[in-house]
């Protein structure tokens, strides 16, 4: 992924970033995606999240990437500065039962989602750099993606906030408790694939990893 997103909702030291099970809603999105992060407003990103996530057992996942820290700066080809290619990421594995992952991608500070990839195999832990733009890219077997906040674009959207501000991102991964998210297709938007994970019990885990842009 419109609805509202909570954060704390989406890539020379070990890279980790701390486990939450707090699962985030999306903001309202405009009516007219431009190449920019659009929209102002969202809800407390600090008590936001449903019951069902509350109440999962934390994972002892984390995830990282080799391209940045957590809070530190995304490289300028990971933005709409650069290329908009999607950064590498890693994970461990998320608690038993997992069966497979999903991760949501948003813009923290206007709690603004913009984009999901879900059906992420539960033997996958870890995204090369630059996934493909594609409903199912090729360098990420097996996995699905939305179409982002930008209208002509499927997969990553990179940070794009209208100067002058930094604002932070986030990716958030969720072990999920079934193989293939029931109800998603290549129609669904990215805001009806979030609801999908949103407020339900199969969400075992998750955790993110967070970073900042400045135009």
């Amino acid at each position: 992924m419109s609805h509202k997103l909570s954060s704390s909702l989406l890539f020379a030291a070990v890279l980790t970033a701390c486990s939450s099970t707090t699962v985030v809603q999306p903001a309202p999105a405009p009516a007219d995606p431009t190449d920019e992060d659009a929209g102002t407003t969202g809800g407390d990103a600090a008590t936001g999240g449903s019951d069902a996530s509350a109440d999962a057992a934390a994972g002892p996942m984390t995830l990282t990437s080799p391209e940045f820290t957590e809070g530190g700066a995304f490289p300028k080809a990971s933005t709409c500065d650069g290329a908009d290619t999607s950064p590498a990421l890693t994970w461990t594995p998320g608690p038993a039962g997992t069966k497979s992952y999903a991760i949501a991608f948003n813009d923290v500070t206007i709690s603004y989602l913009h984009g999901v990839m879900y059906d992420i195999p539960a033997t996958t832990t870890a995204l090369p750099a630059n996934v493909e733009k594609a409903y199912a890219p090729s360098n990420a077997p097996g996995a699905k993606q939305t179409k982002s906040f930008r209208s002509t674009v499927t997969g990553y959207a990179g940070p794009c906030a209208r100067a002058p501000s930094t604002h932070t991102y986030e990716f958030i991964l969720y072990a999920l408790s079934v193989e293939t998210l029931a109800g998603a297709t290549e129609q669904s938007t990215r805001d009806q694939v979030f609801d999908l994970i949103d407020k339900k019990p199969i969400v075992l885990a998750t955790t993110r990893l967070t970073g900042t842009y400045t135009r």
